[in-house]
């Protein structure tokens, strides 16, 4: 039953980047990220209705507002950068938070760093980098795909401080609490620049309704079943089969957009998850 949560958890956010795209198509990537964050809390709620549990909003900790503030920065930035690029590009933000986590750990949490963690953050960026090249000349990559990168660090970066809030928040709260007051605050965030940049992009399709719906259910339910997913399987287990999410990404940006997966973005792809899975593995016993 672990196993089976996990792979849906994963799959789940493997769509994400195709989602946006399609969403995309009619809408601007602020109202994007509105919804995105609006639909979770429906969802969440809806879930805790169901399950008649009550939850506990919050907002005097400064980690509420680190979380909800980077979790905001992290859905602009992914949805922008997916907007104005390819679906699959959407795949740099996990390389780049798998290193600025690294640095939380190291930084703010004071955990040790060894050999194998720096060659975790080589190996990441070498992906990185790789995809980010795709075989362009210099002047093609400084025109545009230099930029988008950075965009996606700085999603990255983002998401960073939610899952560090995650950290120090779980403590002493529970993961639902947590979850439904950092996308409640979210959402009110995230509202803000919406009436001043809101644009129809195109028609307003079903299709549309479907991938916003869609976006909602993962915001709001993903992060529960990998919740309990976790309780059933090994944490190695679970980081490897997480990390799978990228190379269903690149998959499912080819079949329905039929993006070019180059050589490049395979091989950069590869790097990183090489990287991640170097970190993942359980350290030896002294």
């Amino acid at each position: 039953m672990g196993v089976f949560l996990l792979l849906l958890s994963t799959l789940m956010w493997s769509f994400v980047g195709i989602l946006v795209k399609t969403a995309s198509f009619s809408l601007d990537s602020y109202t994007i990220t509105f919804l995105r964050f609006g639909l979770g809390v429906l969802f969440l709620i809806l879930f805790l209705v169901v399950n008649k549990r009550k939850v506990h909003i919050s907002w005097r900790s400064k980690w509420i507002w680190f979380g909800a503030l980077g979790k905001v920065i992290n859905y602009l930035f992914e949805n922008y950068g997916v907007s104005v690029g390819y679906a699959y590009e959407q795949i740099l933000v996990t390389p780049f938070m798998t290193i600025f986590m690294l640095l939380f750990s190291i930084f703010y949490f004071k955990e040790r760093a060894t050999a194998r963690s720096w060659a975790a953050i080589a190996l990441c960026l070498s992906g990185v980098l790789v995809i980010t090249w795709n075989g362009l000349s210099f002047d093609e990559l400084l025109e545009f795909d230099l930029m988008l990168t950075l965009i996606f660090a700085i999603s990255a970066f983002g998401a960073s401080f939610h899952f560090a809030s995650q950290k120090v928040l779980g403590k002493n709260m529970s993961s639902i609490d947590m979850n439904v007051s950092i996308f409640l605050w979210c959402s009110f965030l995230a509202i803000i620049p919406v009436p001043t940049q809101l644009e129809w992009s195109g028609d307003f399709s079903m299709m549309t309704v479907i991938a916003l719906l869609m976006l909602g259910l993962i915001t709001g339910i993903s992060f529960i079943i990998y919740a309990n997913a976790l309780k059933h399987v090994s944490f190695l287990l679970a980081a490897i089969l997480t990390n799978t999410s990228v190379l269903f990404s690149l998959l499912w940006a080819w079949l329905f957009f039929g993006e070019p997966i180059t050589t490049y973005v395979i091989a950069g792809a590869c790097l990183f998850l090489m990287g991640m899975s170097l970190l993942s593995l359980p350290r030896a016993k002294p």
